[in-house]
């Protein structure tokens, strides 16, 4: 027998948990290369992706509306997940160091799908809204994804011939204008709780113009409408 054949369960397990790391760095690495623009752009690390997908979804969670669309990030880090699925296939299912890494994808499928739904709930409530605040940004500063913009359009579209269907059109006086009647938009003076991530000089915190200095890992209660170009900049999160 050789010495690859007769390496232990453990052994094996080891080895290729190892070599899949490196391997799912270097795709996330290939994939973040393919989709940017920039050629001298720095590769990204699945550890990074995790954590940017994981403060995305403590932010949408926290926040009033909806947020920026992570879904470059997403497809990356679902791209790993496969990646791990795959290379999982043939290890022992009883070794510990294997049920702690079905665990850890468990986990990132739990928040990639937590983070979906909220942003799916969002879009439901504040359709509209979503739509006319969308329609306003540049390419790059949308919120919707191409995939969730189509979803709203025919949401609202929906929406829309349910209302006439069953009410709208046997009140003819009600028709003009009640479709702006309808739209609702999120309360973003609704108070956050909001974390600094450097330091940040004169935050107006009130009505009254007060302002304070946000020092890195300091903690405050803030309206969400004082500080949403914040977290837009990645100076602070919500937690």
């Amino acid at each position: 027998m050789s010495t690859r054949e007769s390496m232990s369960d453990s052994e094996n397990v080891e080895q290729a948990l190892n070599e899949h790391d490196m391997i799912t760095e270097a795709v996330l690495a290939d994939a973040y290369e393919e989709d940017g623009d920039d050629e001298d752009a720095e590769p990204i690390t699945a550890q990074k992706v995790l954590e940017i997908l994981e403060t995305a979804w403590t932010n949408e969670m926290c926040a009033p509306e909806l947020l920026q669309h992570q879904s470059d990030m997403l497809e990356l880090m679902m791209s790993q997940v496969a990646h791990m699925e795959e290379q999982m296939k043939d290890l022992d299912k009883n070794d510990f160091r294997f049920v702690v890494h079905q665990m850890e994808l468990e986990r990132i499928r739990y928040i990639m799908a937590s983070y979906l739904r909220c942003r799916l709930q969002k879009i439901e409530a504040f359709t509209q809204h979503i739509i006319n605040q969308d329609a306003t940004y540049d390419v790059a500063d949308k919120r919707l994804s191409p995939e969730e913009s189509k979803y709203a359009q025919e949401f609202a579209t929906n929406v829309d011939e349910y209302f006439n269907k069953v009410a709208t059109r046997y009140m003819p006086n009600q028709q003009r204008g009640e479709a702006e009647q309808r739209v609702v938009a999120p309360n973003l003076m609704s108070h956050v709780f909001l974390k600094a991530n450097v330091a940040v000089s004169g935050v107006i915190v009130g009505v009254d113009d007060e302002e304070v200095d946000l020092t890195p890992g300091s903690q405050h209660i803030i309206p969400y409408q004082l500080v949403s170009d914040l977290i837009q900049r990645n100076q602070a999160k919500l937690i």
